[in-house]
C-alpha cells in the first residue's frame, strides 16, 4: 500500500472546503466563511463556551477565534457575555438568528454530500464511515 493517509485525507479536505466555500457563497442569505460556520456549529452544539476552549479545539490561536467571532457577532448569530463564575472569560452563545444559519448551511452541506455521494452504492459508503470513524479513535490515542 502506497498510500499515504494523511496527504490523501488532506487533498481531499481541500477539495471539499473549496466546493463547500462556493456553495455557501452561492446558496446562503448570510455570507460565513467555512471557519465561521464550524465555530458556530461548536457553539450551538454546547451552548456557554468559554473562547480559550474553542481556541484549543479548534487549533487556533485565541487572536483568530477572537476575530472570527466579532464577525459572527457583527451579523448577529452569537454574542458573548461575561462568565459569571470568572469574570475574566467570556462566555459564548448562539443566537436565534444563528440558529437559523446553521440549519440553513447544514442543508447546503447535506445537498452537497448527497450529490457526491450519488451513485456510490450504500455499502460503500457505510464502510467509508465506519473506516473514518476507526481512524478517528485510533488517532485521539495516538
Amino acid at each position: 500500500m502506497n498510500e499515504l493517509l494523511g496527504t490523501t485525507v488532506g487533498k481531499l479536505r481541500n477539495k471539499l472546503h473549496r466546493l463547500m466555500k462556493q456553495r455557501y457563497t452561492q446558496e446562503a442569505e448570510v455570507k460565513m466563511t467555512v471557519e465561521e460556520f464550524i465555530l458556530l456549529n461548536m457553539i450551538k452544539a454546547r451552548t456557554d463556551q468559554i473562547i480559550q476552549n474553542i481556541a484549543i479545539a479548534t487549533g487556533k490561536n485565541k487572536s483568530v477565534v477572537m476575530r472570527m467571532i466579532d464577525s459572527l457577532e457583527e451579523k448577529g448569530l452569537a454574542k458573548r457575555t461575561v462568565n459569571p463564575e470568572d469574570r475574566r472569560e467570556n462566555l459564548l452563545s448562539i443566537t436565534d438568528k444563528g440558529s437559523e444559519v446553521v440549519s440553513q448551511y447544514q442543508e447546503i452541506e447535506k445537498r452537497l454530500s448527497n450529490e457526491l455521494l450519488k451513485d456510490i452504492p450504500a455499502e460503500k459508503v457505510r464502510i467509508f464511515f465506519e473506516v473514518i470513524e476507526e481512524i478517528s479513535q485510533k488517532a485521539n490515542s495516538v
